[in-house]
């Protein structure tokens, strides 16, 4: 049944097969290609005893158990061919926009997201305070940069997150979100011929990370807290303060993918010496002031609003990965199983996001949306047919039901 699903699907076979130098042993690579192909055609719950009934033929949950938690494959060459794949893409359509003379900004995204778990045995898990939920919550935390560039959008990195008292309990370094943040933007390599934009919320614009961005010849565009300063004209207010103390006749309006906001914005100096354009806005209708800054101060405000909400796109891969990738089902106990989990999610999901690049570029429409679960559901599909194909085979070949059955629902 792989054999048939890699088959019946050249470009798949293809992508899988960039990968093989990656595993010691044809097994491992058999493993491989059935984990990556279950997590995407899998209609249940992508854990191991779940994943491991997707093929018929494939091995069980405990062989895939030791192969993302015991054998020896190259987890670091698996991420470098997955970086090339989608890079080599992403160069092409730089090139093809730079010949036509247009402005490229590149948006790299820092953000965390809380992967709830049940299992007080994971290693690493903890309990952490969830903003949607209102309450603290049992699962990982995991900070992460995604990519935004011309229409394409993948992760780039992702570090997992661990209190400071857990760090202390079990005797290991301690990071903060802002620090790890950090470490994805260093590890991060420009593109050529771009500005790279980082976006972040109101967790992350540290000085550090600001002098970083600075180092790295990169913007900041983020969300800031209610009580960050701001200096400008002589005064030195918070943000709020600013929001509350402007005459109305001082605010503006404009209008952001049809959605129209109430806004002032400055050119002013952070309390860390940064110099930044401010934009106090509100989304009219709103009574909620949210308030923005950019170290590229020649922007308008509209334009940082509209960059800024970029940012959304990770949450769009949040909800994604977790719901029909399996970024929120994996069960196992040991976090370097765990972490292989997810790099083969990520692998997943490159795959996916370069055929929807590649449906994009043939659609007839120049507005045609298409969407990663679009390109999901055809895959689906195309693994029941299939299925179903090969039962037909074994039928016109005379073979009886009950053979069938122990080929392929065994």
């Amino acid at each position: 049944m792989l054999e048939a699903i890699v088959q019946n699907h050249e470009r798949l076979g293809k992508f899988l097969n960039s990968f093989r130098d990656a595993f010691k042993n044809h097994p491992q690579y058999r493993h491989f290609q059935v984990y990556v192909i279950a997590l995407m055609i899998y209609l249940g719950s992508r854990n191991l005893a779940g994943l491991s009934q997707v093929i018929p033929g494939s091995k069980s949950a405990s062989s895939l158990y030791r192969f993302v938690a015991s054998m020896d494959w190259d987890t670091e060459q698996v991420e470098q061919i997955r970086w090339e794949l989608l890079n080599r893409r992403t160069r092409r359509v730089l090139q093809a926009a730079k010949r036509r003379g247009k402005p490229i900004p590149v948006f790299l995204i820092i953000d965390d997201t809380l992967v709830e778990k049940s299992g007080k045995q994971m290693e690493g898990v903890d309990y952490h305070y969830s903003h949607s939920a209102g309450r603290t919550i049992l699962g990982h935390v995991w900070v992460t940069g995604h990519l935004v560039v011309l229409g394409q959008s993948y992760p780039v990195s992702w570090k997992l997150y661990r209190r400071r008292g857990m760090c202390e309990e079990l005797g290991l370094p301690f990071a903060s979100k802002p620090e790890l943040a950090a470490s994805i933007l260093r590890s991060f390599h420009p593109l050529p011929n771009t500005q790279t934009y980082v976006l972040t919320d109101s967790w992350y614009p540290s000085q550090d990370l600001l002098d970083l961005c600075e180092e790295c010849g990169y913007h900041l565009i983020s969300a800031v807290k209610s009580d960050r300063k701001l200096k400008t004209a002589g005064h030195n207010l918070q943000v709020k303060q600013w929001a509350q103390c402007l005459p109305k006749r001082a605010f503006g309006f404009v209008t952001v993918n049809t959605i129209c906001y109430k806004l002032w914005a400055t050119t002013g100096h952070l309390s860390s010496g940064h110099s930044v354009r401010m934009v106090v806005n509100r989304v009219i209708g709103q009574k909620t002031w949210r308030f923005l800054i950019s170290t590229d101060t020649s922007l308008t405000p509209q334009t940082i609003i509209s960059y800024y909400l970029v940012r959304w796109e990770v949450e769009n891969f949040y909800r994604l990965a977790k719901q029909s990738l399996g970024w929120g089902d994996y069960q196992m106990r040991d976090l370097f199983a765990i972490e292989r989990h997810v790099q083969l999610m990520m692998v997943a999901h490159a795959y996916l996001e370069l055929e929807r690049q590649e449906a994009m570029a043939v659609a007839d429409e120049t507005d045609t949306r298409i969407t990663i679960g679009d390109i999901q559901r055809q895959h689906q599909a195309l693994s029941r047919r299939t299925e179903i194909a090969q039962v037909f085979d074994l039928t016109q070949r005379g073979f009886q039901l009950e053979t069938i059955y122990q080929r392929l629902a065994a």
